[in-house]
């Protein structure tokens, strides 16, 4: 029985800020005393460039990277330390060669069982596949950036449909929380579907909504979760959903997955 807590970063929708959510749910993790690891399993490296501030670090071979869980011969993962000061596995650019073995993603998953950590944050790529349902099935939890627009909530229909169909039965106790990321404060119609999915999804959906800030990404790329470079309300209110989203009960955290 591990007593690491997984939490999924994962939506079948690019361009939600799902790496933004990620990065900050790790740094307030760090922040509150747990040992805590990134693993950055999308090969584009979004994650692995705010963690190492270098735009060209996936683009090596796969020694070294995440990839070293899927090698059965490599004894020790080349885990950094991240500019934030939490732990990060780096991406590699050739991720997508792991594709094809559901079984054998969920073994790799569970080796970062070993290394102690208290929180485990996984940012998945937005393609359904073997990196996306692995972590899920081995997660306590899914957080669910959505935009509230069309293309957001069309989205959210196929995750809510996947897990139904394919990761419910095999984990039936994985928690999913939605949260609406990169918010129009402005716009009368994003607030019309907000309202709209309050409405249809209840308790699942953050009561936090995350406003489209450019400060999120400046702070960031110096390192640093934007509650710590503002005063302004949106700055807590980033830290209030990231507390809600890392808090379980102790039973949560200690249960058995697939």
């Amino acid at each position: 029985m591990s007593m690491t807590t997984f939490i999924a970063v994962a939506n079948q929708k690019g361009g939600v800020g799902k790496t933004s959510i990620a990065a900050h749910l790790a740094c307030l993790a760090h922040e509150t005393g747990k040992h805590t690891l990134l693993v950055d399993l999308d090969q584009q490296g979004s994650a692995t460039l705010l963690c190492s501030g270098d735009g060209a670090k996936h683009r090596v071979p796969p020694q070294g990277t995440v990839m070293d869980l899927w090698d059965d011969s490599v004894e020790k993962l080349n885990i950094r330390e991240s500019l934030f000061g939490f732990d990060y596995l780096q991406a590699s650019q050739e991720l997508d060669s792991v594709d094809d073995d559901l079984q054998a993603g969920i073994r790799a998953l569970h080796k970062l069982e070993d290394y102690g950590y208290d929180t485990i944050i996984i940012d998945c790529p937005p393609a359904p596949g073997v990196r996306q349902f692995a972590p899920l099935l081995i997660a306590n939890r899914q957080v669910i950036p959505l935009t509230a627009d069309a293309l957001g909530t069309q989205g959210l229909v196929g995750v809510l449909m996947q897990n139904q169909k394919l990761i419910q039965p095999h984990n039936p106790e994985l928690d999913m929380r939605m949260i609406v990321n990169m918010h129009k404060v402005n716009s009368t119609t994003q607030k019309a579907v907000i309202d709209q999915l309050q409405g249809y999804l209840g308790s699942q959906l953050m009561t936090q909504v995350l406003t489209d800030r450019e400060l999120v990404k400046q702070a960031l790329r110096m390192g640093k979760p934007v509650w710590s470079v503002t005063r302004e309300p949106f700055g807590e209110t980033w830290r209030s959903a990231c507390e809600e989203l890392i808090s379980f009960s102790e039973d949560d955290s200690d249960k058995e997955v697939a």
